[in-house]
């Protein structure tokens, strides 16, 4: 239908203002209260299920109750059957519009806070909102933020969405590393989307942004959390949160991560670059009546100091508790040897994840530094074993070359990864002297090269290969290099 056609009773349509898959958007005036409003209206309303799920996303909407969440004034039917929602006409433009508005840090955390605030609202009614993206943002004039477009949105404990046709699951430039794997989300998939976007008004880009939406769903789900500026350091820990790859690491509610950024909008807390916080016992004691400190509040202020010395000894924040849990499901990982499998639940991927939260943090990099130790111990083991029972190259993935060539990868001078190289040679140097006893010059110069992949100087079997050459025929001879060097060309030094 075209606006110029539209006709809404007790409205005056006066144009079209957006449109998606499946809904129109216009911009009209509600005759009876004279105040403008945007009309979203759904189009093939009579398709089966779809103008179920349009009234029921107006029907959430309108029961929430939070000025940072979109107002519906009105639901109803035209006379064509098409279904409509009357909300509130936010002309301030998006978020992309008002990119320029958000550049200082203490400006970006007010939105973030701001939309975190709308967000507890629609979480605590059992709603993730999905599509978390600049677009989604709009303003009033008074620049207060809003949150819109729930056309994704979907029951927390309900596999149907509130508005499938027609939407695209989410936008992949702030989809979170499970959204963009199709997995099962939570409401903590929301934070991370309010995470890009609180990181691109920081830095000025969105660094998961690729070429097609492929690459930017691998970035997600690979690339790591970019450094900030040194005067912006100060944000990492909440972003690291924000961000976790693992939604068990990120905040787990918009209350708990609006909590967090209150103490960074404190100018008394906040560090950035070259400033110094006043200790909070120190601006006690400046407390003073009548310009000096009254003899009365001694008392009171040395008992106020010795519950803040103790609080802060036992003060445990969310983070260190983060931090704490971590570093045991690391430890436990250790202890059963998941170094660095299954994905996900290892002891490396565990203290990464520490490091994400604070990046000095000494029991982390000494941990990593434990799991290469164990990793080594372990392929060394398992390279002594498969020399045991005569598994040296074969099969593959599971012999004793495999074993020590790991452990070299980790640490190149390991004394007991290069012995056991040298042991390696060692044995196709004997197989092949064996051969040889035998007459049988096609497998003793097998094992000849084999062994001086692994020791290209090692004197025994050279003079084995100068042995092998003399007895072999010229015209062998010919045919092991040429098609000897071909093999190695396909099959690599393996």
């Amino acid at each position: 239908m075209n606006h110029s056609d539209m006709h809404i009773p007790g409205y005056t349509v006066h144009g079209q203002i957006g449109h998606g898959g499946m809904a129109s958007v216009y911009l009209a005036t509600q005759e009876s209260l004279n105040r403008k409003v945007a009309i979203k209206v759904l189009r093939n309303s009579a398709e089966q299920g779809i103008s179920e799920r349009f009234v029921k996303e107006a029907h959430f909407i309108a029961s929430l109750s939070n000025p940072h969440v979109i107002t519906i004034h009105d639901i109803s039917t035209l006379p064509n059957g098409d279904n409509y929602i009357a909300m509130e006409y936010v002309d301030g433009g998006d978020l992309t519009d008002n990119q320029h508005r958000f550049q200082q840090p203490d400006a970006a955390l007010r939105l973030v806070r701001q939309i975190a605030d709308g967000l507890a609202v629609v979480h605590e009614k059992g709603i993730i909102h999905r599509d978390v993206k600049p677009a989604n943002i709009l303003f009033r004039k008074d620049g207060s933020a809003v949150l819109t477009d729930f056309g994704i949105a979907k029951d927390v404990d309900n596999n149907s969405d509130l508005t499938q046709a027609g939407f695209s699951l989410g936008s992949p430039s702030y989809s979170s590393p499970e959204q963009a794997q199709g997995q099962p989300l939570d409401i903590t998939t929301d934070i991370y989307g309010l995470g890009v976007i609180l990181l691109e008004l920081l830095l000025g880009h969105n660094p998961f942004k690729g070429d097609s939406h492929t690459s930017t769903a691998i970035n997600h789900i690979q690339q790591p959390i970019p450094a900030l500026p040194a005067a912006l350091e100060y944000l990492s820990p909440l972003l690291a949160r924000m961000l976790a790859k693992q939604p068990a690491v990120r905040f787990q509610s918009c209350r708990e991560l609006v909590d967090s950024i209150e103490p960074l909008l404190d100018p008394t807390v906040k560090k950035p670059a070259g400033n110094k916080t006043v200790p909070f016992a120190s601006r006690l004691g400046a407390i003073r009546l009548g310009g000096k400190t009254h003899p009365l509040l001694l008392p009171a202020l040395g008992l106020v100091a010795a519950v803040l010395l103790v609080f802060a000894l036992t003060y445990e924040s969310e983070t260190e508790r983060q931090i704490r849990q971590l570093l045991e499901q690391a430890e436990l990982s250790l202890d059963e040897r998941r170094y660095i499998f299954p994905e996900h639940d290892n002891a490396r991927y565990y203290y990464r994840q520490v490091l994400l939260l604070d990046n000095d943090n000494s029991e982390a990099n000494q941990g990593l530094e434990t799991v290469t130790t164990r990793l080594i111990e372990d392929y060394v083991a398992r390279g002594a074993e498969a020399l045991e029972s005569g598994r040296l190259n074969r099969p593959k993935g599971d012999n004793a070359l495999h074993y020590y060539r790991k452990a070299l990868a980790l640490d190149a001078e390991n004394p007991q990864a290069n012995a056991g190289m040298q042991q390696l040679a060692a044995e196709f140097a004997r197989r092949a002297r064996s051969s040889l006893l035998e007459d049988d010059l096609k497998q003793a110069d097998y094992n000849v090269k084999r062994g001086l992949r692994i020791q290209p100087e090692d004197e025994e079997l050279l003079a084995l290969r100068a042995e092998i050459d003399q007895k072999m025929p010229a015209a062998k001879k010919l045919i092991r290099n040429v098609f000897g060097k071909i093999r190695e060309t396909i099959d690599g030094k393996g």
